[in-house]
């Protein structure tokens, strides 16, 4: 195996990414397999990256980056390295999951469902590779800590069952207008809530659920959803891509009025069935076991904690073998170009 030690990039112009690349850079220091500088834009701006930070242009061509790795949808097409897509979710039931915008040479896939599909793009247009790599947010997942372990780390009560609500924020699809009188009925007990919003949800609703932080009830503010997964007995949720790293725990699922695969647990259609729900998922919570099982292989398969480093061994794989100079040229896409300009700029 390779062992030179190169210089990656994460482009991050999401909040929400930096879960899903802080594996990959626990992974590539511990392994001495690689340098990491972050540079954040757009709405990732105001928060704080886990590491070395490089504020304009000019610095990333100093620093001139072997690897640019991005779990948005785009990334600066004239900066050097090589331009790797990692995605910033598991859900491909959302429009648009598989739009190709001639900005990437790498796509890390996370399943057979996903590279199935990017294969075929690949084979039609020619200017990107594809490698099955898992994804890296879930590594901490293969190796849970103990929930009652986690419990106590989080100040939970290690006897009281928790359930974990993380809704979507598009208000076409978020549940938490239309639950919100349900949550707010159950709030007393017997459960404890930990309520996770997207950092993109309304803040109107986020503060209508502030109002129900008590005893047995609180919304973090963590941007990492993955400690409370870890330490919930349930995840109630909608549309959300979050249904599906909670996959990798075989634990209850509860969603309202999802898109796609609604067996992979209890699929609410009215607020007002959400009680009893909650109940059944409480006396069984293996019922919907099987499904999960079988979606999670669809779509994530690798429970091993590896992800990591399968994406580095793919990035390395290309750049030792010179593989991406071997793709058709991609397409201009001036539009995409002047969005990511501006997006520099601002």
């Amino acid at each position: 195996m390779n062992q030179l030690v190169r210089r990656y990039l994460f482009f991050v112009s999401k909040p929400y990414s930096f879960a899903i690349l802080e594996p990959l850079q626990h992974y590539l220091e511990a392994e001495t397999r690689g340098t990491v500088r972050w540079f954040l834009a757009s709405t990732a701006r105001d928060f704080e990256a886990p590491g070395e930070i490089l504020a304009t242009p000019a610095e990333v061509r100093d620093y001139q980056p072997e690897a640019v790795l991005a779990p948005g949808n785009v990334v600066p097409p004239s900066w050097p390295g090589l331009k790797v897509q990692i995605f910033h979710g598991l859900d491909d039931e959302v429009k648009g999951f598989y739009n190709i915008n001639g900005l990437f040479d790498l796509y890390c896939t996370h399943g057979p469902a996903m590279t199935n599909r990017y294969n075929s793009l690949a084979s039609r247009y020619r200017y990107f590779l594809v490698r099955e790599t898992g994804w890296p947010k879930l590594d901490p997942l293969a190796h849970p800590q103990n929930s009652q372990l986690m419990r106590r780390e989080l100040g939970l009560d290690p006897q009281q069952p928790v359930l974990l609500y993380a809704p979507t924020f598009p208000r076409k699809y978020t549940s938490a207008p239309e639950l919100l009188n349900s949550i707010a009925r159950l709030s007393g007990g017997p459960y404890f809530w930990l309520v996770k919003f997207h950092p993109l949800m309304d803040e109107e609703i986020v503060d209508q659920y502030r109002v129900l932080c008590g005893e047995n009830f609180l919304v973090v503010d963590d941007l990492n959803i993955l400690p409370y997964m870890q330490a919930a007995d349930i995840l109630i949720t909608d549309t959300s891509s979050v249904a599906y790293e909670f996959l990798l725990l075989d634990r209850p699922l509860i969603t309202y009025r999802t898109l796609a695969r609604q067996d992979k647990g209890i699929d609410l259609t009215q607020p007002s069935e959400l009680e009893q729900a909650i109940e059944r998922c409480m006396r069984q919570p293996q019922e919907f076991s099987a499904p999960r099982a079988a979606y999670l292989s669809e779509l994530h398969p690798y429970t091993d904690g590896e992800s990591s480093s399968r994406v580095v061994s793919a990035i390395e794989e290309v750049l030792d073998q010179d593989l991406h100079q071997q793709l058709h040229r991609k397409p201009l896409n001036l539009i995409r170009r002047l969005k990511v300009h501006r997006m520099l700029a601002t």
